[in-house]
């Protein structure tokens, strides 16, 4: 399989575009984006898959602790949850195994590695100290490991029950181990579990994994250790916060043969981890789970075909389309809280990320899934009360902004889902809305009385008080248009209003790099923040603007973009501000998500080829194959998804059913979307100068707006888009709608 997947690699275009749909995984790369901030998880998975076995470096400190991995550290160990593409302190890491040889220390086992290598669903690695090759896949909610010892040596396999990722420096993110057990049933059994708080999210009660492992090759001897006391011969050991402890079995190796050892987790019970690690792999047969989870990234990455892609665009792009299916993760039946029929999923981390691309993208190639998440976010509220911005270990937190669930909910709605309970939807988004939560941090919308009382958020009303401004408006909007759906005219027409605040915000006597006019901060008695400028930015608390300044912010209006227009001097004057903002170094931030729109403002302004060459310039700067290949955390599949529209020609404006239309960068593009239905984006003319859309027909028919309605793409057909190296006047007099308050 390895020798395999290094010839595809060298595999001329013509051949690679022959191929079906069944060899799409093979152009994935799990280690894209694993470096230079994207953090990506890098170890093998299937579709929103609860188990995320992958290797945990010995030294965390200077790097980002969330997928496990990096570069240069020696390997800890192999541990079954991770979460990808995140920024910010650490989660998960839970349940760590690490394959030696000698005597037992597990204080002292890490390795450095060799001829490391991933692939869809494969992991392998070998453990340079010990001379021990280790292959992972997985299924679902259970993994196989298989490791070569090398013959003659003692081997050992140590099960470290209180190992979690920590975040180094960011002390008041790091997880707390709150008690652990473990107990060697038989010689090829091994059960126990893990409870940890805080993290990331400061969780403020536990989370549990639990597991139960079996062996193909009986143990001869075990023993369990706490702290530096190892006590061969113990079977069973327990631990609480600040201790480490675990358990080791030992074999005898004498053959060619491997040992294989497989692993069930469930965040409910030992038993159910036992459940599912039987239902999903009932023999040690590694290969079978390696084809089958082959299988289902094959299957979720065919909904996207390109033809004439080369290998590095097939390598980017379907890695990409890989790195969406990752987050949340979808633990239906696995949810320790509640007993409910609806689907449950966790690790939304964070919507305040996946709103704006991969929602959206979901909805397009996998409305199913997405069905069960918007689903399953409505169950959530049913049950406590709020929607999340962010979740992890059954717990809600960190709010990064709005209450951006709204977007998702009303997505769906818009493009026409069916099987959720608007109602309770609507009531979830009011709620978020309305009511002040306990703890902002955690769930809801801060500064709420000043965005009732006064219309805006103050500097003294909440953190980020100008970001946050901006979404609440944009969050308000998504309630109105479900509102309106739903029949509900006067919360309609209430929401609507609210939507236009972030004019509240606008100063347009404010002045920068030769524009007029900008979101500003005010305090609570009217005034302007003083001193000021347009490039303040920050991540936290007492800081103006999140991940983002006001160049960024000002254009954040999706639910207004005419009227932000208007305010920005009209179309003219906002093309050229819109180029300020990009071209100037420090304005524009690629790697963060509230600028994702951004580029395809122009086709508002009239300049629809503006859109194609900076997107191509975009992506052309900042997106490559290698670990070093994202331009920021990738954020559960975010930039990744960004990168995907940006690729295929249209892009979405999340919480609305229109799309705008780009410059694709294939000959042609197949979405095969549901009920059979095949919507095809070809670019004729085709090449690398030909950048720009000159002319487009929607199933032959001429079509004069560079933006399409949801029901036309999902009805299946043809967009003929003509490219040219040089714009035309095409598609200038049309803009997409917008919706100002009444």
């Amino acid at each position: 399989m390895k020798l395999f997947l290094r010839i595809v690699a060298l595999l001329p275009v013509v051949l690679l575009a022959s191929f079906s749909n069944a060899q799409l995984a093979t152009h994935v790369d799990p280690f894209l984006g694993a470096s230079g901030g994207g953090n990506v998880f890098p170890g093998p998975v299937v579709p929103f898959g609860e188990i995320k076995p992958g290797p945990d470096m010995a030294a965390p400190a200077g790097h980002d602790p969330n997928a496990g991995w990096n570069a240069t550290d020696n390997i800890r160990g192999f541990s079954q949850t991770h979460v990808s593409g995140t920024g910010g302190g650490a989660k998960y890491g839970n349940i760590l195994v690490m394959p030696t040889t000698g005597a037992p220390a597990p204080l002292d086992a890490g390795s450095p590695r060799a001829d490391e290598r991933a692939s869809a669903g494969l992991y392998s690695v070998t453990l340079a100290r010990y001379n021990i090759d280790v292959d992972i896949t997985a299924a679902r909610r259970s993994a196989i490991y298989r490791f070569r010892y090398p013959k003659g040596a003692p081997a050992s396999l140590l099960f470290d029950v209180t190992h979690i990722l920590v975040s180094g420096a960011k002390q008041n993110e790091d997880q707390r181990l709150t008690g652990c057990e473990v107990r060697i049933l038989s010689p090829t059994e091994i059960e126990g579990s893990t409870s940890v708080t805080n993290g990331w999210n400061k969780q403020l009660t536990s989370y549990t994994v639990y597991f139960y492992a079996r062996l193909s090759t009986p143990a001869t001897s075990w023993g369990t250790w706490l702290n530096d006391q190892l006590t061969p011969g113990s079977k069973s050991a327990h631990a609480e916060s600040g201790s480490n402890s675990g358990a080791w079995l030992t074999f005898s190796v004498t053959g060619d043969h491997p040992v294989l050892m497989k692993i069930g987790i469930s965040f409910v019970s030992i038993a159910q981890a036992r459940q599912n690690l039987a239902a999903e792999i009932p023999g040690f047969n590694f290969d079978a789970v390696h084809a089958a989870a082959l299988a289902q990234w094959d299957k979720a990455l065919g909904k996207v075909e390109l033809k004439g892609e080369t290998p590095e665009q097939a390598q980017i792009f379907y890695t990409a389309l890989y790195h969406t299916m990752l987050m949340p993760t979808d633990r239906t039946g696995e949810n320790p809280l509640w007993k409910s029929t609806e689907p449950y999923y966790d690790d939304y981390y964070a919507i305040w990320d996946i709103f704006r691309t991969s929602s959206p993208l979901l909805l397009l190639i996998a409305p199913e899934r997405e069905t069960q998440i918007v689903r399953a976010l409505v169950d959530l509220y049913r049950h406590e009360g709020w929607l999340p911005d962010a979740r992890s270990g059954n717990f809600n937190g960190r709010t990064q902004g709005g209450s951006n669930a709204e977007f998702i909910l009303t997505d769906a709605f818009v493009k026409g889902v069916k099987g959720v309970d608007w109602k309770t939807a609507l009531a979830a988004e009011m709620h978020d809305a309305e009511v002040s939560p306990a703890d902002h941090f955690k769930e809801g919308r801060g500064g709420l009385d000043d965005w009732h009382n006064l219309g805006y958020v103050s500097i003294e009303g909440s953190d980020r008080p100008a970001s946050v401004d901006m979404e609440y408006a944009a969050n308000d909007f998504e309630i109105a248009l479900l509102a309106k759906g739903l029949g509900d005219t006067a919360d309609y027409r209430k929401y609507l209003e609210r939507s236009a605040n972030w004019k509240k915000l606008w100063d347009p006597d404010f002045s920068e790099g030769g524009f007029t006019g900008f979101i500003r901060p005010r305090h609570r008695d009217g005034t302007w923040l003083t001193p000021f400028t347009a490039m303040m930015s920050g991540s936290w608390a007492g800081d103006t603007f999140y991940e983002g300044n006001s160049w960024t912010y000002s254009t954040f209006v999706p639910q207004d973009v005419a009227g932000m227009i208007e305010k920005s001097g009209g179309p003219e004057t906002f093309v050229r501000r819109l180029d300020a903002f990009f071209d100037v170094p420090g304005r524009y931030d690629v790697g963060n998500e509230p600028g994702f729109l951004a580029p395809y403002l122009y086709i508002w302004a009239g300049r629809p080829d503006k859109t194609d060459a900076r997107v191509h310039q975009i992506i052309a700067a900042s997106y490559r194959a290698g670990p070093n290949g994202l331009p920021g955390n990738d954020d559960s599949g975010a930039m990744s998804s960004w990168y995907v529209f940006g690729q295929i020609g249209i892009f979405p404006n999340a919480g609305q059913d229109v799309y705008l239309i780009g410059s694709p960068a294939y000959p042609q593009i197949t979405l095969h979307l549901a009920g059979g239905k095949d919507f095809v984006i070809e670019a004729r003319n085709f090449s690398s100068d030909n950048i720009y859309v000159t002319a487009a027909t929607l199933n032959g028919k001429p079509l004069d707006r560079a933006w399409l309605r949801h029901p036309e793409i999902a009805a299946g057909g043809r967009l003929v888009l003509t490219m040219a190296n040089a714009p035309s006047q095409w598609a200038g007099h049309n803009p997409p709608p917008s919706t100002p308050a009444p």
